[in-house]
């Protein structure tokens, strides 16, 4: 899994997605204990407004075309709710991103390498 650190109130990406590092645990005195990534204002206040999020798969993970279409398959169903007509909590930038990632994510079976070289969308 790629994670990447976010402002929660903007959803504004603070770097590019990456893999958590093996012993992030020990760094924060916690071990197994992911729940807490999603909000770092238990850190401290430097990070306040401030989580991990999960973003993608890692990039050159071998999948077969039937696996990476049920995998795309199973994510746009999690997040139809994201592009629900009746959705009125999202503002129309929101909605447009989300709209935008749907469409690169039915768009992977077009890309060159698929399924072996698999680059997936970040999710809004």
């Amino acid at each position: 899994m790629l994670w990447q650190l976010k402002k929660i109130s903007t959803g504004e990406a603070l770097n590019e997605p990456q893999k958590l590092p093996e012993n992030w645990g020990p760094i924060f005195g916690l071990s197994g204990v992911k729940d807490r990534l999603g909000d770092l204002s238990w850190v401290g206040p430097a990070y306040a407004d401030q989580g991990w999020f999960v973003v993608g798969e890692e990039v050159g993970v071998q999948l077969s075309a039937q696996e990476a279409e049920k995998t795309i398959a199973e994510i746009l169903k999690q997040t139809a709710w994201a592009v629900a007509v009746d959705n009125t909590e999202m503002t129309k930038e929101q909605r447009a991103q989300w709209l935008e990632f749907r469409q690169n994510l039915k768009n992977v079976p077009l890309q060159p390498g698929f399924p072996t070289e698999i680059v997936w969308p970040t999710e809004p």
